[in-house]
């Protein structure tokens, strides 16, 4: 798509047994801190980067219901996070 996003994930296409190393995840600073000025800074790029690792490890929101499981994902880990 033609516009600005808050994250890219580039994953490895180079699968190696035992890597720990998936990819990477390019975060947009200006979209989340304009996100920030309505949230907090912390959560917004919480929420971003666990939104571009999902992507790495095989997660993407093109159906709804693939938008659903994500989201899902996504609110469980933050949750973790901030407990």
């Amino acid at each position: 798509k033609n516009r600005a996003t808050d994250v890219l994930s580039f994953p490895l296409n180079n699968i190696i047994k035992n890597n720990l190393y998936i990819g990477d995840i390019a975060i947009s600073f200006e979209i989340i801190n304009k996100k920030s000025l309505i949230s907090n800074f912390n959560y917004e790029f919480d929420k971003i980067w666990i939104h571009g690792y999902l992507h790495l490890v095989g997660y993407d929101h093109k159906k709804n219901t693939d938008y659903e499981k994500m989201s899902k994902k996504e609110k469980l880990i933050l949750n973790y996070l901030s407990n």
